[in-house]
């Protein structure tokens, strides 16, 4: 069996690719540039200034740990052999987000923000130019599934929303777990853009963190709490902004 071979002296590079590669449950062997590459290692991730100290012709040095470890299965498999590309994103705040190449888990992970699976998307799509990519996101958590479908409907990609009652498991990463889950079950595929208004009960528990957040000194207007959650404006902003007398009236 091939193993991903994690190479350098660099010690924030070395733990958090260290890190990437136990949350994704990958083999993989710590190495040393004293000592010959093993023969059952099939890719070797390493630092762009370490790069020419590694004789092997199969080298990632993204600084990425989830981009870096999708590059070496990938590697390790052949890329002329991926075909589908499968991305899957449990709608959050924080997106559980996952990535299959004809099956295989290549990466899974949290996005910083709804918006921010655009560019993250986009990155795997340019990692592989020539495979079919199609989009699954869980239909839970409305507004923020919406924010994530309207900015990949801009973005011209097949998308699919996916019926996420059965995705949940009980782990130490449940969002990604799901985000897998998701990935790999078909869905609706809508024809249009989402409407993105949130409905009162999500405003009302935005309301309620906002009092949590400011230690019960503030709860933040609708107008602001509605703001927050469609992505336009931040908690921290809104709630700034309440202190300061502005109710989020444009």
């Amino acid at each position: 069996m091939r193993l991903v071979g994690l190479l350098t002296e660099d010690p924030r590079t070395y733990f958090d690719m260290l890190s990437a590669l136990r949350a994704h449950q990958l083999e993989f062997i710590a190495l040393d540039f004293s000592e010959p590459l093993p023969a059952n290692v099939g890719a070797v991730i390493t630092t762009e200034t370490e790069r020419h100290k590694v004789d092997f012709d199969k080298v990632i040095t993204d600084e990425d740990p989830n981009i870096a470890i999708a590059k070496a299965i990938a590697m390790m498999a052949g890329d002329d052999e991926i075909r589908e590309l499968a991305i899957g994103i449990d709608p959050g705040v924080r997106p559980g987000f996952a990535v299959l190449a004809d099956g295989t888990v290549l990466v899974r992970t949290i996005a910083d923000s709804p918006e921010a699976v655009r560019d993250m998307v986009g990155q795997i799509v340019k990692e592989y130019p020539t495979a079919n990519v199609i989009v699954r996101i869980g239909h839970g958590d409305r507004t923020n599934r919406n924010r994530v479908f309207n900015v990949l409907w801009d973005d011209g990609y097949k998308l699919e929303i996916v019926d996420e009652r059965n995705t949940t498991k009980r782990s130490h990463t449940p969002d990604e777990d799901a985000a897998v889950e998701i990935a790999m079950t078909p869905g609706f595929k809508p024809s249009k853009r989402q409407d993105n208004e949130p409905c009162d009960g999500e405003i009302r528990n935005i309301q309620r963190l906002s009092r949590l957040e400011s230690a019960g000194s503030v709860t933040v207007s609708k107008n602001l709490a509605k703001k927050v959650a469609k992505g336009e404006l931040s908690m921290g902003d809104a709630i700034d902004q309440q202190k300061n007398g502005e109710n989020g009236d444009d």
